[in-house]
């Protein structure tokens, strides 16, 4: 009897550790670690430029190069 009770004890530990494990999974996908500035809001950039007409960095994330050139002629890309 002692070996049955040992053999439902193992399994019972095993399975509760198997469900513990997927609910981790389940609960880590959900939360994503999001990288602050790694995803362009354009509606943010584009109440920018309608704002503020001459704020050149909000043309040069819009990617409208002609802009940011009439704003400041003397702007390269390179850092």
């Amino acid at each position: 009897m002692s070996k049955d009770l040992e053999y439902l004890l193992f399994v019972n530990i095993i399975i509760i550790i198997l469900l513990l494990s997927i609910f981790n999974l389940q609960f880590h996908k959900k939360n994503e670690i999001k990288v602050l500035g790694a995803v362009t809001n354009n509606s943010y950039w584009e109440e920018m430029a309608i704002k503020h007409p001459t704020y050149r960095d909000a043309w040069v994330e819009l990617g409208r190069m002609d802009i940011v050139k009439q704003i400041d002629p003397n702007y390269s890309q390179l850092p």
